[in-house]
């Protein structure tokens, strides 16, 4: 027998169901996955496919799609696509689905024929990078390697699309590809070093390693599963191993697919690593809606302001692979902290990262009060996000139950059908309305065996009936075991007693949000001023750019125990929060509607309120807040150097440039030079705002910088002090700038290094 006809029987994890044995019968879920169907079927196989043609050397038969699909990640979103097409077959069995995989598969074919090696990509110049790489060029930062933006990362993208080709949609000659595309890679590897494998790790690469053990599982391949091992980058590895934090500063969604990957392999050093991970992310970095981190980053566990303050709250790509490692974690335990994480960032991020009506999936979901998300448009947009959102609603199903060898168990209530082993379980529940749930379970022939109900963290026990007779549950019980023998249907009734918490952010600072059952709940707070709320062309961008509202316009709680300012509706997840307007001569109490946020779209709204003993108390610390931004009146564009989507949103560009990290805050210097454009809503007059460290590290007396080619002389410069960098010297330039904007430069001179950029700022002029 055959490596590959081994293959041919995917194997069921432990825990969980063969392939269709689960089915959404209704609820958001199943909305979820019908929408994307839709976005999926909205795209062209033809264009997601041109720049996989341009690197084969074939002609073009279609243009590719823009944005990030045209500026340096060209291909990524077409692996993404296989991988949601695949899943979304698996759940559909569509054929319109199965249509588009095959011409994505068949496209894909004949560009990896066409290169001859096994080489399969879409990204720039990618035949030459591998050439490169086996020749020992390496130039890697964390967000390029070899003047690509992150390739690697790129490739996982199509590799990984081709094994759940395999996997999820049973089409062979896509793990066909997958092996060639390996072996081609392995024949790169086998000459390289440990270190030089380490130094490519360096830039973001996905879940390589992730692939390279799934291959191995699939085809008993030693080989691979070594080389899953060598991309277990040691830098994010060992500190997990030793059981130490240290994720400040670092990019989140660079972090997560590795240790996806460690969850995957099934050797217990790294699967143990993972669990670390899982438990510092989870219970000491993630907020009330099951998401984490600012501007992409994992900022210091100990300080959340930037929470609270930032535009760009957590990111979908995140909260979506902190499901996929969840669900790996979960094939080996019953731990309810696992599935309490899951349903917690299912329902009150993952689902909010998708547009109810036209689809749109969101990149950042901001925590900031009264603030709003952007929604990509179809064909326009190409982020990370609009990928993984491809892919992520459209595998809810496996955390909706579990079985303990024969046991089965109902872990999450959302309207489902499980059908195994001669049993059948349907779910009933719209836990928005009400905490009634009803299960039925249907056997034609006679079952003995114990079926289990999970009861949530959020309820405080439950009530339970079997055909009307009263089942006792303990209070503090995690799950009711229903056992004996199970013939015709039966149905099950659950109601759930829903508690009110009120969630601090992790750093204990004041701020809470309301969770009311599963719900985090949210207040509307108006629909003026949503620049850019549906991303569009050219640039499609994905920040909210809108008027940020003063910080001392937030209601605030004053109640020594927030959650008695908290009164729940009599029927649904709906509440009043009872709180205080500080923004006027004396405080005002206010009655705030609150609903689950999930629910809110095309909106600004508030999750996080401050809360605080005196109104003088939250009133001087708002004040503080807004004194911080306000001196940022008049910024029309900011860079922040060393964070990946700021440089690539400004045009990026460098020779022999590194990033390096101040608490957690990254910044840049370059040994010889590197650029930004940034540009203005109106051409005219503006300032150009550059702070540098102070003194690190010093730079050469012949470093300049270049606005729109010419050397630069400062009209104001001073020292200030910033959070987290200290002391920095700002340098302030009077310019002209066009409409498409203007390239700032910085050159290190002959021999010497740049001053170390920590932010480039682009403001108009004071009045």
């Amino acid at each position: 027998m055959t490596s590959l006809q081994r293959c041919r029987t995917v194997v069921t994890p432990a825990r969980g169901f063969p392939a269709g044995a689960i089915a959404l019968t209704g609820g958001p879920l199943l909305a979820a996955l019908e929408r994307s169907v839709a976005t999926a079927l909205a795209h062209d196989p033809d264009r997601l496919l041109a720049p996989y043609r341009r690197e084969a050397g074939l002609p073009a038969v279609a243009e590719p799609y823009g944005d990030w699909e045209s500026r340096g990640l060209d291909g990524h979103i077409g692996g993404h696509y296989v991988s949601a097409l695949s899943h979304l077959y698996a759940a559909t069995g569509r054929a319109d689905i199965l249509a588009n995989l095959r011409a994505m598969l068949d496209g894909l074919q004949q560009c990896q024929d066409a290169v001859g090696t096994g080489y399969l990509g879409g990204v720039p110049r990618g035949v030459a990078l591998g050439e490169e790489l086996r020749g020992g060029t390496i130039e890697a930062e964390p967000f390029a390697l070899n003047g690509r933006w992150v390739p690697m990362y790129n490739l996982h993208k199509v590799l990984n699309g081709l094994i759940d080709a395999f996997e999820a949609a049973g089409q062979d000659d896509a793990l066909e590809m997958a092996l060639a595309w390996a072996d081609w890679w392995m024949g790169i590897a086998a000459h390289l070093t440990d270190a030089q494998i380490e130094a490519i790790l360096t830039a973001e690469f996905g879940g390589m390693n992730d692939a390279f053990f799934r291959l191995a599982a699939l085809t008993g391949r030693e080989d691979l599963e070594a080389e899953g091992r060598r991309w277990s980058h040691r830098l994010l590895l060992d500190p997990l191993l030793a059981g130490e934090d240290r994720l400040d500063g670092l990019h989140a969604n660079t972090q997560v697919p590795k240790v996806v990957g460690y969850a995957r392999s099934g050797a217990p050093d790294l699967r143990g690593a993972a669990r670390v991970f899982w438990d510092e992310v989870v219970n000491d970095r993630t907020v009330s809606i099951g998401g984490h981190g600012v501007r992409e980053h994992f900022h210091p566990k100990a300080d959340f302001r930037a929470m609270v303050l930032d535009p760009l709250g957590p990111e979908s790509c995140n909260t979506f692979g902190m499901l996929q490692l969840t669900d790996l974690l979960r094939q080996e335990s019953d731990e309810p902290a696992l599935v309490d994480f899951a349903e917690r960032a299912i329902v009150n991020h993952a689902l909010t990262a998708q547009h109810p009506g036209h689809g749109g999936f969101v990149y950042f979901s901001p925590l900031r009060p009264a603030h709003y998300r952007v929604y990509s448009r179809h064909g326009a947009s190409m982020w990370c996000c609009v990928g993984s959102g491809l892919e992520g609603h459209s595998r809810y199903d496996r955390f909706l139950f579990s079985r303990d060898g024969d046991s089965p168990r109902v872990e999450i209530y959302e309207p489902a059908r499980l059908d195994w082993d001669g049993i059948a379980i349907e779910v009933r529940a719209d836990l928005a309305r009400s905490w009634r749930v009803e299960v039925d379970i249907t056997a034609e022939t006679p079952h003995d065996r114990v079926v289990r109900l999970r009861v949530p963290d959020w309820s405080d026990g439950a009530e339970v009936t079997v055909d009307g007779e009263a089942h006792p549950v303990a209070r503090g019980d995690r799950e009711v075991a229903l056992g004996g023998r199970w013939e015709g249907t039966s149905r099950i009734v659950l109601t759930l007693r829903p508690v009110v918490t009120a969630e601090r952010l992790p750093d204990g600072s004041p701020w809470a949000s309301f969770r009311y059952g599963p719900f985090v709940l949210a207040h509307r707070d108006g629909d003026d001023a949503l620049e850019g709320q549906v991303a569009a062309a050219p640039d499609a961008p994905h920040i909210a750019l809108g008027t940020k509202r003063r910080m001392t316009l937030t209601p605030a709680v004053l109640d020594a125990d927030p959650t008695a300012a908290f009164t729940p509706a009599a029927e649904g997840a709906t509440a009043t929060l009872s709180a205080w307007r500080l923004d006027g001569e004396a405080p005002e109490q206010v009655s705030l509607d609150l609903e689950p946020y999930n629910a809110i779209h095309d909106e600004r709204c508030t999750v996080y309120w401050p809360v605080g003993a005196t109104a003088s108390e939250v009133r001087d610390r708002l004040a503080e807040l807004d004194a911080d931004e306000l001196e940022d009146a008049d910024l029309v564009d900011v860079v922040a150097p060393g964070e990946q989507q700021s440089e690539m949103d400004h045009a990026y560009a460098s020779q022999a440039s590194r990033i390096a990290w101040t608490n957690a805050r990254s910044w840049r210097l370059a040994e010889d030079w590197f650029s930004y454009v940034v540009k203005p809503k109106v051409a005219g007059p503006h300032l150009v705002r550059i702070r540098t460290l102070a003194g690190v590290p010093v730079g050469s007396d012949d470093a300049v910088v270049r606005l729109g080619g010419r050397v630069a002389t400062p009209a104001t410069t001073g020292m200030r002090a910033l959070p987290l960098y200290g002391d920095v010297t700002e340098a302030v330039y009077e310019v002209d700038v066009p409409a498409e904007g203007i390239e700032v430069r910085f050159e290190a001179g002959a021999g010497g290094v740049t001053g170390g950029v920590v932010a480039v700022a682009l403001l108009t002029p004071p009045a």
